[in-house]
């Protein structure tokens, strides 16, 4: 996992990019909340948790179990596996939001 600068650059890097997977789905980013390990206490973790909910609202989505090899370090390219778990989750947050009402 490298060291502690690199493995939270890790995290850092992977949020970005879940963001440009929802940008992809035509979802306002502004509107949404993207975390890895939230509640989970500090790492570094063999696995993640990733969670994406709706700002200033209770509805949310979680994977968890994620390698952390799927979050790319320097490459500038969001692993595949990643980018299709953050799609999934994100038409599973905008199913949700809808029937809550809420646009995002």
């Amino acid at each position: 996992m490298g060291n502690k600068e690199d493995y939270e650059k890790a995290l850092r890097d992977a949020v970005d990019n879940i963001s440009v997977v929802a940008v992809r789905y035509a979802e306002d980013t502004r509107r949404l909340v993207i975390e890895l390990d939230a509640n989970r206490g500090p790492g570094p973790h063999e696995d993640h948790t990733l969670t994406i909910s709706v700002r200033d609202a209770d509805i949310a989505v979680t994977k968890d179990k994620i390698p952390h090899d799927w979050l790319s370090i320097g490459t500038g390219f969001i692993d595949p596996r990643l980018s299709r778990v953050a799609g999934s989750l994100l038409i599973e947050l905008e199913t949700k939001a809808h029937k809550a009402g809420i646009d995002i």
